[in-house]
């Protein structure tokens, strides 16, 4: 039934973090241009570790070595567009596949996992209008705070953002994440439940986002991790994506990565009909 339900209902790449995937390992990235270092198993529920007053980062911080990180601010701006492609794995349900993810500034998206035998699962935002359908072919669009949670992940430069799209940042505490200390942020937005973002104390890189994926009648709980970064057109792009959430687990793992590639509009738009 788990496996069932997961098919019709999950749309497994609406992400409530930022499409263009700015997160960042434990470690420094390799000087290939697609392929990722080893990556690292999802780590378990961090333990606190409270820093001394001293210690404590501002969010400013934070944030403007999340930028450095990574590759600075005018490497990032010479990025408009990603196309990244590779594979799906849900071991607990049994199921595998291809992904692929497209994105265009400033806040276009699109999500597609192609699982053979059964379907695909779309979800996108073209700047106005977010949907998503599922392996039956029905298609919805999205309302309320759905929208704007999607609205809001769909910024590409996303971490140029972060300011605007969060009303409220604060330092919570001083962790670990994966074997790495970290510095815990959360980032509340105008509206809607605060976020958390895990950045590496030592490279500034993050290594964790948390939120809540809503959807029609329910609101789940979402962990993401980030690992097998490499350089690509000057900026680091991560090549594993781990989802966790209450009723399923998965991987993907991206093989090809082109930037500023040209993206017809027509892309991200709602296809017409029922």
């Amino acid at each position: 039934m788990t496996r069932w339900r997961f098919l019709l209902t999950a749309a497994p790449l609406a992400i409530s973090l930022c499409p263009a995937w700015p997160a960042f390992p434990a470690r420094a990235a390799t000087a290939q241009q697609s392929s990722g270092s080893p990556s690292s198993g999802a780590g378990a529920a961090p333990s606190a570790v409270q820093p001394s007053a001293e210690q404590m980062p501002t969010p400013e911080q934070l944030l403007d070595r999340y930028v450095r990180a990574l590759g600075g601010e005018s490497a990032l701006r010479k990025i408009t567009s990603r196309d990244m492609k590779g594979t799906f794995a849900a071991p607990s349900v049994q199921l595998t596949g291809q992904a692929e993810i497209i994105t265009a500034a400033p806040d276009k998206f699109f999500s597609r996992v192609t699982i053979p035998g059964e379907g695909e699962f779309v979800s996108a935002f073209d700047g106005k209008v977010g949907w998503s359908s599922d392996l039956r072919g029905s298609s919805r669009e999205m309302e309320g705070q759905e929208l704007e949670n999607m609205r809001r992940s769909s910024q590409f430069q996303h971490e140029l953002h972060f300011r605007e799209l969060f009303a409220e940042l604060r330092v919570l505490e001083k962790s670990t994440e994966d074997g790495r200390p970290v510095w815990v942020l959360e980032a509340t937005p105008p509206a809607g439940s605060p976020e958390k973002f895990y950045f590496d104390a030592e490279t500034g890189f993050l290594l964790r986002h948390d939120s809540v994926q809503l959807t029609p009648g329910s609101a789940i709980p979402i962990e993401h991790r980030y690992s097998d970064y490499s350089p690509v057109d000057g900026v680091q792009v991560p090549h594993t994506l781990r989802h966790k959430d209450p009723n399923v687990e998965w991987q993907v793992t991206f093989t090809e990565v082109h930037q500023n590639v040209s993206v017809d509009p027509a892309r991200f738009a709602k296809p017409a009909g029922p």
